[in-house]
């Protein structure tokens, strides 16, 4: 007798973001092979890793992380145009909540307080239908146990795409595109800054800036789903 996947499947198959190959069963969004082939960046520990120097170079943070390289040439790339621009931010949640659990044995979520994700401006949230950047953070937020604000960081400037940017444009773009928003006092506070993809650090320089202009004590954290490793 077939089981409801199995017949929903005949009816309505399921493909694999990545392969494109048809998926069976249990699989979801990847397809077993796949999802053996995508393993988290091999850095051991949150508080010292490629990442983390890169950050180091605008920002004093205390810990970082990501799960997966960031490569155009990768057919791993189409899972991030499908999260970003397809209308599939649960591939984001899930994908974190699968593989976010090696960051919290590496430390990262040790002793903190909140996860907050990198913000959208108002307009092209509007135009997408949701933060891409928070859908990674509620995955986060679900395998920690951590909660989530979206209320306390407030993107000002709606700057065009930072996708075909070299570095200096991408640094020079984002200065000045964060406040902080309401009164919730931060300082002394260990928070998990999250974003979809780092590649300069731009965007996560200009949020750390922004929450420290008004916390000075705050720590910081950051974590991403992928990294470009630029």
């Amino acid at each position: 007798m077939l089981s409801l996947r199995t017949l929903a499947d005949l009816i309505l198959p399921r493909y694999c973001i990545a392969c494109r190959c048809e998926l069976l069963g249990s699989e979801r969004h990847l397809c077993n092979q796949c999802q053996l082939m995508v393993s988290p960046i091999e850095w051991s520990k949150a508080d010292d890793n490629t990442l983390l120097r890169a950050l180091w170079e605008r920002n004093d943070v205390e810990a970082g992380g990501s799960t997966f390289y960031y490569r155009h040439e990768s057919p791993f790339h189409n899972i991030f145009v499908l999260l970003k621009y397809a209308s599939r931010p649960d591939i984001a949640r899930d994908l974190t909540l699968s593989t976010f659990h090696l960051w919290m044995e590496r430390g990262l979520t040790h002793g903190a307080d909140l996860v907050i994700p990198v913000p959208l401006h108002r307009a092209r949230l509007w135009h997408r239908g949701y933060n891409q950047a928070e859908w990674v953070a509620r995955g986060v937020a679900e395998a920690s146990r951590l909660p989530l604000r979206t209320d306390i960081l407030r993107r000002t400037l709606n700057n065009s795409t930072q996708t075909h940017k070299n570095r200096t444009r991408r640094m020079t773009a984002m200065v000045g595109a964060f406040e902080v928003h309401g009164d919730t006092d931060l300082n002394d506070k260990t928070i998990l800054l999250v974003d979809d993809i780092i590649t300069t650090g731009s965007t996560i320089a200009d949020c750390i800036r922004a929450l420290r202009e008004k916390y000075p004590r705050i720590n910081i954290r950051a974590y991403s789903l992928g990294w470009s490793g630029k």
